[in-house]
């Protein structure tokens, strides 16, 4: 398992604790997993909504090299620059208000979910804490909502990792 990886899981384990109670919206451990791709799409059946369950996920966004290729640093040039950065997204996704064909969310059903977003939030800043506690090198990017989109509203965050590439 690469470093990533790693990181990925660590980062993960913490999310799964920090979406539990006190959380006044819980999201079960097995609603809170790895997504890998370009982004995550809650998926819907016959049977299940993975927004209406709530849904959490930690995904490698993107993996790179620090060292530019024109650059004229040579002091790692022998490895291609040791330092790569790991980008993480956690993100979470809810079910936005849906009162039926004849009816509108109410001011009181868009700030509950409103609330729910934001201790989604509160969880994503207490894992990052709880999972590079000990780490030398890590920058939160951007927390970003997104939605509505059909049933599902929610938001995504970013963490930066700089760490070592095996050479």
């Amino acid at each position: 398992m690469t470093q990533a990886m790693t990181w990925a899981q660590t980062l993960l384990l913490c999310f799964q604790s920090e979406l539990q109670a006190p959380h006044p919206q819980p999201i079960l451990p097995e609603h809170v997993m790895l997504r890998p791709g370009q982004q995550v799409t809650p998926l819907l059946s016959t049977n299940d909504d993975e927004c209406c369950r709530g849904l959490g996920w930690v995904r490698v966004a993107s993996f790179s090299g620090v060292r530019e290729l024109n650059s004229t640093d040579f002091r790692d040039a022998m490895c291609f620059s040791q330092e790569r950065v790991l980008t993480l997204e956690m993100g979470t996704a809810r079910c936005a208000p849906t009162p039926g064909a004849a009816g509108l969310p109410s001011e009181d059903e868009w700030t509950a979910l409103a609330l729910i977003l934001d201790a989604d939030m509160n969880a994503m800043e207490r894992a990052v804490c709880c999972a590079f506690a000990e780490a030398d090198d890590v920058a939160v990017g951007e927390y970003e909502p997104f939605g509505q989109d059909g049933n599902c509203i929610g938001a995504t965050m970013t963490v930066r990792i700089t760490m070592e590439a095996c050479c």
